[in-house]
C-alpha cells in the first residue's frame, strides 16, 4: 500500500470532520459484500423458469414471531376452490330451522363467525367440510352427501 503524504492525511481528517458535522456516515464502510444471488434474484430466477415455489419471510425481532408474507404461484388449472353444494346449503338451513335456532345462535354453538353460517346457507363462499361436521354434531343430525357415494 502506498504511504500517504501529510497533505493527504490532513485533507482526509478535515473531510471526516465535515462529514461528522453534517451527520453523514458511510454505511458501506467495513461491511463485506454478500456473495451469490440475493433472495429477490432467486425469486426472479424461479419465476422465469416456471418452477412452483413458496416465498416465506419471517420476522426476526424479539417480538412475537409470525409469518408475515406467504406467496404462492399456482397455475390457474391447479387452483380449484370448491363452493358450497346446494344440497348441503338447504340441509343446513332446514336443520337449523327445525332446531328453532337463528343463524347467530348456531354460529355461537359451533364457535364460528355468523358470516360463515350465512354464506354456507346461501350456497356462496368456500365449502368447509369441518364446519359442516361441527354443525352436524351441534344439531345432532347427519347430512346426506350424494357426491361422496
Amino acid at each position: 500500500m502506498k504511504k500517504k503524504s501529510k497533505a493527504e492525511l490532513e485533507f482526509e481528517k478535515k473531510f471526516r470532520m465535515a462529514q461528522n458535522k453534517l451527520g453523514v456516515t458511510n454505511s458501506n464502510q467495513g461491511k463485506p459484500k454478500p456473495k451469490g444471488p440475493t433472495g429477490q434474484q432467486k425469486v426472479s430466477k424461479a419465476q422465469r423458469s416456471g418452477v412452483k415455489y413458496d416465498v416465506v419471510q419471517k420476522n426476526t425481532t424479539n417480538k412475537k414471531s409470525y409469518v408475515s408474507n406467504v406467496g404462492k404461484l399456482l397455475n390457474d388449472e391447479n387452483l380449484e376452490i370448491k363452493t358450497v353444494p346446494k344440497e348441503i346449503a338447504t340441509q343446513v338451513s332446514q336443520a337449523r330451522c327445525d332446531a328453532k335456532l337463528t343463524q347467530e345462535e348456531l354460529a355461537k354453538k359451533v364457535q364460528e363467525k355468523v358470516s360463515l353460517i350465512k354464506d354456507l346457507e346461501s350456497g356462496t363462499g368456500v365449502y368447509y367440510p369441518k364446519i359442516v361436521e361441527k354443525i352436524e354434531k351441534a344439531l345432532n343430525v347427519k347430512f346426506e352427501r350424494s357426491w361422496k357415494k
